[in-house]
């Protein structure tokens, strides 16, 4: 095929229009040639990490449970984290947890702790660090740690703790906290003592 041009420039912008495109051909094959190999096993962030501390790192953000107890308690727990143990994956490690206990008469009592390990099998969860309890409106206890069965609505304390009701001041070896139908019930056991004080509460 022949080309004729009018002038220089028509000449000049057609040769350009065949040339650029060989050029770009010509530098991305040396791209390809002179590339590095690729070691798959670098790209791999996970290539080399242990399976358990995988697990471990997987938790859920802001998990929420809610549930009814034997004797029609309604329970509902938040926390700010969850993740399972790595070797009892029905047990959940649980951090900055709420738990509130409300009866059939709508008598609520709350618990909030720093951590927690929730035994979804037992319904069960042992509770630790700045351990808070409060049965409103007029009894509030903080401990180190308790044990809760959401099965039957039951709170107990047995590692010492100090309270302060409707009487006043309370300390006591042991406390257990019952769920009723239509109430709580709070029974103190081993050296228990009150400084009577009923304005405390006021």
């Amino acid at each position: 095929m022949h080309f004729t041009f009018d002038d220089g420039y028509s000449a000049f912008v057609a040769w350009l229009k065949a040339l650029l495109p060989i050029v770009a051909l010509g530098l991305l094959s040396t791209i390809f040639l002179f590339s590095g190999k690729v070691d798959v096993t670098q790209s791999l962030p996970y290539a080399e990490r242990n399976i358990a501390e995988i697990i471990r790192e997987q938790r859920i953000t802001q998990p929420y449970f809610t549930g009814i107890a034997s004797n029609g308690t309604e329970i509902a727990l938040s926390a700010a984290y969850a993740s399972p143990q790595v070797e009892n994956a029905h047990i959940l490690e649980i951090t900055d947890l709420s738990v509130v206990l409300r009866s059939t008469s709508d008598r609520m009592v709350q618990v909030t702790a720093g951590r927690g390990a929730l035994d979804s099998a037992r319904q069960t969860a042992q509770i630790s660090t700045d351990v808070h309890i409060a049965a409103l409106p007029d009894f509030w206890v903080t401990t180190e740690a308790l044990d809760m069965n959401f099965n039957q609505g039951f709170i107990s304390a047995t590692g010492g703790f100090q309270g302060v009701t409707a009487l006043g001041a309370i300390t006591a070896g042991e406390m257990h906290l019952q769920m009723t139908a239509d109430d709580q019930q709070i029974v103190f056991l081993n050296d228990v003592r009150l400084v009577y004080s009923p304005k405390l509460v006021d």
